[in-house]
């Protein structure tokens, strides 16, 4: 582990880099070789000619049936190519990409004819569009044919979306049992099919190079809510931790805003008129969302804000939102409703309603603020609701039935129309821990904790990242300042810092400055920082739900990761029980010392049997 210029100091401190969770390789490799001339200069070839469909598109000259026919065009190209295994299924892919271009060739064609009247130009793009749908359908019929996978998109109309299970050899039976994917007890309509590639969601071209860019393929909890969603329909979905749950919601809904009309222009004095929200029950959670929510808004063409207490004026955020007036707001409860009580910004039009981490958020200490800001939205019936969270206690259940369609006609009613998603797990299953996070304990009263951990970070590989959490705020600030002082690179974040203090904090652990965290609760749900190798609880955490989100930090998106608890058999009996059926639940290793006590009288808090669902 990295010393923070300590000069001829003997211990190895953790040098941190970022270990990566995802690749950009396409989420089908090809299958011919990359370094083939041919299929590269087909691959720029189908690039050009999305950049001139696009275009094409945009134009005001270019009929819909043209700018239908390039899309589809377009959409061909690259899937021959991706999947093309003999050359003759090159030769396909470029024939469609030429097709490609010439559909958007006929939009620049009708642009040219400025001196044609309206009708006549309208007649032009019709005979090119026709030649340019026949020209892209026989070039992927021709990659069909060798093997290429390739759709013949209907296009009389807008671009459809691909089928969500086409391109895939895995059929979606067999796709969901892979994946522990299935149904809620409660719902009542039936799972659609899957969105198993980016190619196969009906989202815009550049989101899903976006997407391509950063990602290999969906997750499961992505693939089975982006159809949901895209419906129209209210959904509760329950995954764990780090499985992609934020772009599961943000991506349906902005492809929603967009495809939708855009709403009047706000009355000069009236407050800025939001068309979506989302909460988030933590400041840092909210900013984490907000910060992918920029990246594709700016790619459909909309604008998102987020608003949050802690360090942050509302007046300040108020003039804010009168500048952007933004489609989509990210926000924690306390704030908008502090923003709704001065009439900063109006829900009356919001047509999307979306909880993450919806568990926590519809516990006791955020009903009030969630009662007043439900009664600001449209009802049920006329809003769109969406619960993500990686649990689902019964005892949240029922508050919950009143936010979805059909609440005011009971809860049958609304699981009527409401889709449940589990990935993993069911509405009966106990609290499970990441089978990806390898579980230690560690024997160690109060007196010696410090020491034994300053020897398990000395011993740990280069790469390494940790979060190390305490219980009290006292204790995380101390906790920092003695490792730094030891020549750790530390930072540490709690309640009682200023909002800039904790995003500098995580700056500084995000960017390896201090690859050493200390941390109180408040990170162990929602912030998903890549790249954590290590969970420490210095101390036991207060219930076995949060014992379970604090190891969740680490082993996220398929990467591993390793939890080390220290354990005081002066006051950590009563946890003994939960933590070893946990540990053995997750295939981990119950050391001896520690299922002695698994016939200890357990603390109600960690009464495993009360928890519902799989929170990591």
């Amino acid at each position: 582990m990295r010393m923070h210029g300590l000069a001829g100091y003997a211990t190895t401190v953790l040098a941190v880099m970022v270990v990566p969770t995802t690749t950009a390789e396409p989420a089908v490799k090809r299958k011919h070789d990359e370094g083939d001339k041919e299929a590269r200069k087909a691959a720029r070839q189908a690039r050009k000619a999305e950049t001139a469909a696009s275009e094409a598109k945009s134009s005001p000259r270019t009929s819909p049936r043209l700018a239908a026919a390039a899309a589809a065009a377009v959409d061909i190209a690259p899937m021959a190519l991706d999947d093309a295994s003999s050359k003759a299924a090159k030769r396909a892919a470029k024939k469609a990409a030429k097709a490609a271009k010439q559909a958007s060739n006929a939009g620049e064609t009708a642009n040219a004819k400025k001196d044609m009247s309206a009708p006549a130009a309208a007649d032009v793009t019709e005979a090119d569009a026709k030649a340019a749908r026949k020209a892209a359908k026989k070039a992927a019929k021709a990659a069909a044919a060798v093997g290429a996978h390739a759709v013949v998109q209907q296009v009389e109309t807008t671009p459809a979306a691909l089928p969500p299970t086409e391109g895939c050899r895995e059929d979606d039976a067999a796709y969901r049992d892979r994946f522990g994917i299935k149904p809620g007890d409660e719902s009542k309509v039936l799972l659609p099919p899957c969105y198993r590639s980016f190619a196969s969601a009906p989202f815009a071209s550049a989101v899903v190079a976006a997407l391509h860019e950063r990602y290999a393929e969906p997750t499961p909890i992505q693939a089975q809510s982006w159809p949901v969603l895209m419906a129209g329909g209210d959904l509760v979905a329950v995954a764990k931790t780090g499985s992609g749950k934020t772009l599961g919601f943000v991506l349906p809904v902005l492809q929603s805003l967009s495809a939708a009309s855009a709403a009047a222009s706000a009355v000069a004095g009236d407050p800025p008129s939001v068309r979506a929200l989302v909460l988030a029950p933590t400041r840092e959670l909210a900013i984490q969302i907000q910060e992918q929510s920029e990246l594709f808004c700016a790619l459909v063409g909309l604008r998102s804000a987020c608003v949050y207490g802690g360090g942050v004026p509302a007046r300040e955020q108020a003039t804010q939102l009168r500048k952007t007036q933004p489609a989509l707001l990210v926000a924690t409860p306390g704030r908008l409703v502090d923003l709704l009580g001065q009439k900063a910004l109006s829900l009356r039009g919001c047509a999307h309603l979306i909880l993450d981490e919806a568990d926590r958020m519809l516990d006791m200490g955020f009903a009030p603020q969630l009662k007043q800001i439900v009664a600001a939205l449209p009802s049920s019936a006329q809003r769109q609701t969406a619960m993500f969270t990686a649990t689902w206690p019964k005892s949240v259940r029922q508050l919950a039935q009143t936010m979805l369609r059909g609440a005011g006609d009971g809860s049958a009613a609304a699981a009527a129309v409401t889709t449940q998603v589990f990935i993993g797990t069911n509405a009966d299953a106990e609290l499970e821990a990441n089978t990806s996070v390898k579980q230690v304990f560690v024997h160690a009263t109060d007196d010696v904790k410090e020491a034994k951990l300053y020897k398990l970070l000395c011993e740990l590989a280069e790469g390494s990242r940790v979060i190390c959490f305490a219980n009290t705020k006292r204790r995380v600030d101390h906790l920092e300042k003695a490792f730094w002082k030891d020549g750790f690179g530390s930072c540490s974040v709690h309640g009682d810092k200023q909002q800039a203090e904790r995003e500098a904090a995580l700056r500084k652990f995000t960017s390896d400055e201090c690859p050493l965290m200390f941390a109180t609760d408040v990170a162990a749900r929602g912030i998903d920082i890549k790249g954590v190798s290590h969970v420490v609880n210095f101390d036991m955490a207060k219930d076995v739900e949060s014992y379970v989100h604090r190891i969740g930090r680490t082993g996220r998106a398929g990467a591993t990761g390793t939890s080390i608890t220290f354990w005081n058999p002066d006051y950590d009996k009563e946890c003994a029980p939960a933590l070893a059926k946990i540990a053995r639940e997750a295939g981990q290793e119950v050391p001896e010392w520690l299922s002695k006590f698994e016939k200890a009288k357990a603390n109600k808090a960690w009464a495993v049997e009360k928890a519902t669902l799989t929170a990591a």
